[in-house]
């Protein structure tokens, strides 16, 4: 029987905070399965899905808290294996959106998806210079789960009429 955990690390960005992951991961004879890692603010932030056999999960568990530090967050929880039992959806669109960064944006789009029951994946949020006057442009692109109870019009056009009052401009397109 195998042990899925999730671990987290955030910790002040520097070559190697990956390896001292999987050295552990390998030394336990475990599965680096899923992960997304980022680089934000100068620090380094990781989440990793591993699957462990069920007699060396305490072990390896131990093994990743202690690489924590002062300067070195670690979090581990053991997981479901991952089986999605999720309602029947329309399936997976990818919602892009852009404009002049401010505050709330983001609230803005997910207090509306949280309340149509919609799922999201994942998401990715970045803040560059506009080409021509340098001002902050936000940008956003978010994977997002529908269920079938959810009309995909309506979906669209509440979405474009909050980023109409946000002052973006919205995109639902097929994943």
């Amino acid at each position: 029987m195998r042990t899925c955990l999730l671990v987290t690390i955030t910790c002040p960005d520097r070559p190697g905070v990956v390896e001292r992951i999987t050295q552990a991961v390998v030394r336990h004879s475990a599965n680096w399965e899923d992960s997304r890692m980022a680089r934000l603010g100068g620090d380094f932030a990781g989440i990793v899905k591993i699957s462990v056999a069920e007699e060396h999960a305490e072990a390896l568990i131990a093994a990743l808290r202690a690489l924590a530090d002062p300067r070195t967050s670690v979090l581990v929880k053991t997981v479901g294996a991952g089986a999605d039992t999720a309602p029947q959806e329309h399936g997976l669109w990818d919602l892009r959106l852009t404009g002049a960064d401010h505050e709330g944006i983001v609230h803005e789009v997910a207090a509306y998806l949280a309340g149509r029951g919609i799922n999201v994946e994942s998401m990715e949020t970045t803040i560059v210079p506009a080409p021509v006057s340098g001002s902050p442009l936000f940008h956003m692109e978010a994977l997002i789960k529908v269920p079938a109870n959810q009309s995909l019009d309506e979906l669209r056009d509440d979405l474009t009429r909050i980023g109409e009052a946000q002052g973006v401009d919205v995109e639902v397109v097929p994943h």
